[in-house]
């Protein structure tokens, strides 16, 4: 690639280095990440694995700020973008922060102007079109030559170029003519009709519009956004990448969007910020809560996302998994990280504040407290069992509500088998590691405990498959977590544990001790076994 720095290729054997899969959540294989600028995109190889394409995607991160020659370039960048940040700089400013943030969005389009004299003319350019309202119009296909939709209101007029095209080689052309509140295209380059789903710019007529005028600075940044105020001038230091990120992560959805399958991409992938989503889920609507949600969602741009979700589509019903809810009878107001949960069985950090007389000053502290670190994490549990069930086939039963507890305690080495109720490898490995626990009963100093993690939920571990065993060494919080590999025959474990226990122990014990064991089948799988 014909790049200045050029762009490094790099493999790494995800097997051999668990330790980077897992930091980067690496689960499919071949998977392929562009790292730039501290950003990181994952390619979708359903764009197809040819070199070409693969071009063609690095070249869309690293190559995304367009450079604006003329007041006329404006015209056709803001109408081939629903969201757009334009950089207006002097000839003497760096625009190295504005170019690092151009390559940490996939859904905003950059575009800059250098120099003083072309940045003045299209900052009045951008003043002009920051009074005008405008909206994409869908159109969609026609069989015939001419279609007639209607417009969100009287006084706009259509830009007669497809907005948004599905196919770059698409180059039909079409007239737009407005009649009150309708719009009549016609295709003017043939008689016949399209396939495509052809979508317009329309706006108010300037005439129509406030008579209040824009002033725009340079240098300065400024952004279009079709939602909210749909217009703003970036007020932060135009050298910090980090301060201009967040700013953009702020204003490119809705402060309240509702959950679809057009919106899931935009609320989960939350840019570079990986800003938290606040959601309120309910079977019904909730109008009060959502009324509580707007008010402080004014309050809380750019730290946190504001979404309202149903429980009927699929979608909505995977989400209220995430979420953890399975009394869908009451509506749930609860923040999901987009940062955490990197495992492809670990969960998301999740904090959960009372729907019921919900206001919009509690949400707004609750996020205060979130950020400030006071509030404890909401994690699915099993009711806790009692003591007569605790080591009742000696293992030892962990739930979600009991799991930090034992396994941070400082004088005991804790050894987790982290299951799935469903997993044929787990139940194959059950009876071996009653007869682990069986054997190694009389060492006070070691816990052999179970949980069964598809219903109840643990911080801080990376669940890549079932089952997962874990030690716990003995010494001081956070403890280290040790991954089991190897044969699961008691005998096999039993020495491995000798060897990663803080506190040793003597293998040996009376006969009488351990019982008798399971029938079991060999517990040492072959790799291609594994659950995944």
């Amino acid at each position: 690639m014909l790049h200045d720095p050029p762009v490094h290729l790099a493999k790494v054997d995800a097997h051999r280095h668990v330790g980077i899969g897992d930091k980067y959540g690496i689960n499919a294989f071949p998977t392929m990440k562009l790292f730039v600028d501290g950003a990181v995109f994952e390619y979708d190889s359903r764009q197809g694995r040819g070199w070409q394409q693969i071009v063609k995607w690095v070249n869309h991160h690293i190559d995304r700020d367009h450079v604006l020659k003329s007041v006329e370039d404006v015209d056709h960048y803001l109408n081939d973008n629903d969201l757009n940040v334009v950089g207006l700089f002097s000839e003497n400013l760096s625009d190295s922060t504005f170019s690092h943030s151009a390559r940490h969005f996939e859904d905003v389009m950059f575009a800059e102007a250098r120099g003083a004299d072309i940045s003045k003319q299209v900052a009045q350019h951008l003043a002009r079109h920051a009074t005008l309202l405008c909206e994409t119009v869908y159109i969609g296909k026609s069989r015939n030559n001419t279609k007639e939709s209607t417009l969100p209101r009287e006084g706009m007029h259509c830009s007669n170029t497809p907005r948004n095209p599905q196919r770059p080689e698409w180059t039909d052309s079409f007239a737009a003519d407005v009649n009150g509140v309708a719009v009549i295209v016609k295709r003017t380059d043939s008689t016949d009709g399209w396939e495509q789903n052809l979508q317009l710019k329309c706006c108010d007529d300037e005439t129509k519009s406030s008579n209040e005028k824009y002033h725009i600075t340079v240098p300065s940044i400024v952004m279009f956004m079709p939602h909210d105020e749909r217009f703003a001038i970036f007020d932060g230091d135009l050298h910090d990448t980090h301060a201009l990120d967040k700013w953009i992560s702020a204003r490119r959805t809705p402060m309240v969007m509702r959950l679809s399958e057009e919106t899931a991409e935009k609320i989960l992938g939350a840019g570079p910020e990986k800003t938290p989503v606040l959601f309120l889920i309910s079977k019904e609507p909730q109008e009060n809560v959502e009324d509580e949600l707007r008010k402080a969602a004014k309050q809380l741009r750019g730290r946190v996302l504001i979404c309202v979700s149903g429980l009927a589509s699929q979608l909505e019903k995977r989400l209220a998994g995430i979420a953890g809810i399975e009394d869908e009878s009451q509506p749930v107001v609860t923040l999901i990280e987009t940062r955490s949960g990197t495992g492809q069985f670990h969960t998301a950090r999740k904090f959960r504040i009372p729907a019921d007389g919900i206001t919009a000053s509690a949400v707004v502290k609750f996020i205060a407290d979130y950020e400030q670190g006071r509030l404890k994490p909401w994690m699915r549990s099993e009711p806790e069992p009692i003591p007569e069930e605790m080591f009742a086939d000696g293992v030892g039963v962990l739930v979600g509500t009991t799991f930090a507890d034992a396994t941070q305690e400082e004088t005991t080495d804790v050894l987790v088998d982290f299951y799935a109720p469903w997993c044929g490898h787990c139940r194959k490995f059950e009876p071996q590691y009653k007869t682990l626990a069986r054997k190694l009963k009389h060492v006070r100093s070691l816990k052999i405990m179970k949980i069964d993690a598809t219903r109840n939920e643990v911080e801080d571990v990376n669940i890549m498959g079932y089952p997962t065993v874990m030690l716990f060494p003995a010494g001081g919080k956070p403890k280290k977590q040790v991954m089991y590999h190897g044969s699961r025959q008691p005998d096999d474990m039993t020495k491995w544990l000798h060897e990663h226990c803080a506190i040793k122990f003597d293998t040996s014990a009376p006969a009488q001790s351990l019982g008798t064991a399971d029938p079991v089948a060999g517990g040492l799988l072959d790799p291609s076994e594994e659950d995944l």
